[in-house]
């Protein structure tokens, strides 16, 4: 794939800007449509399982509230999957370096009520995230400019299973990204619903304070490293985690701690938390 390049009649490639295991992602714009900026992803071999093909097939299901478009999925010569999506701003991590790495109440309270809002949508769909971190935030561009998106689902999996919950389970790999993930998938418990509301917890303090406590740990063992980063958050109580910020943010994590394994999660109560901070903001 190069600069220049025509994909399917309609998406021109025009630069390159990522690459990872599964593949590279380039900018490229869609001829049909007014030359509208989409993101081509391309697999750069065939798997047994493709993971552009799972992607495809997740963000389909869960179209909707913050989740970005997908505009087009194909093969080129039967062998190279392509998937072309919206084409989106940065990260929240690189925004939140950009703005001095400490965001004020009332933009932590204004992305707690999207991330809500997306949640409850993707739980609908019958999907949990897994990998809830600002990373995987994107701000949108021109008139989304001040929408948050949320994206890779490749860590992402159904909890429902014949229509019935799936079952708890306690012998589970870890999953995720340690630093934002919740207590439970660190102890090895089948994450569900309650698990994404808890990492979002997280990400909102660090946001609020610019860290977390169990952050930047000099230890060179990978392994151990992630061992003391669970005792630290399991060891941390909620006050202490939540000290000099509004109260709303440690009932948040409060009850999100509290959800049972299949508990449907009360979102209204959750995104009332975020508009008491607006009020008094």
């Amino acid at each position: 794939m190069k600069v220049g390049d025509v994909l399917f009649d309609r998406f021109k490639i025009v630069k390159s800007i990522g690459s990872g295991s599964f593949g590279d992602v380039y900018k490229g714009t869609d001829m049909q449509d007014n030359n509208h900026s989409v993101a081509v992803k391309v697999e750069k071999k065939e798997p047994a399982k493709s993971r552009l093909e799972s992607e495809r097939d997740v963000y389909t299901q869960v179209q909707g509230v913050g989740v970005p478009e997908v505009k087009y999925y194909g093969e080129l010569d039967n062998q190279v999957k392509i998937l072309v999506m919206s084409y989106l701003g940065p990260c929240l991590e690189d925004l939140f370096d950009f703005c001095g790495r400490k965001l004020s109440n009332k933009t932590v309270a204004m992305l707690g009520i999207q991330f809500i809002n997306q949640l409850e949508h993707i739980h609908a769909s019958g999907i949990i995230h897994r990998d809830i971190k600002p990373d995987n935030f994107l701000i949108g561009l021109g008139k989304d400019k001040s929408k948050v998106f949320i994206i890779d689902f490749g860590l992402s999996k159904s909890f429902y299973s014949n229509k019935d919950h799936i079952e708890y389970r306690n012998n589970k790999n870890f999953t995720g990204t340690y630093r934002y993930s919740s207590i439970r998938n660190h102890k090895g418990i089948e994450q569900s619903r309650r698990d994404d509301l808890e990492s979002v917890g997280y990400m909102l303090v660090y946001f609020s304070k610019g860290n977390l406590p169990w952050q930047g740990l000099k230890i060179a063992d990978k392994a151990e490293r992630n061992r003391q980063i669970h005792k630290k958050k399991r060891i941390t109580r909620l006050q202490d985690l939540c000290e000099g910020l509004p109260t709303e943010i440690y009932s948040y994590l409060r009850y999100a701690r509290m959800l049972r394994f299949t508990q449907e999660p009360d979102y209204s109560y959750l995104r009332n938390l975020f508009y008491s901070i607006l009020q008094r903001e």
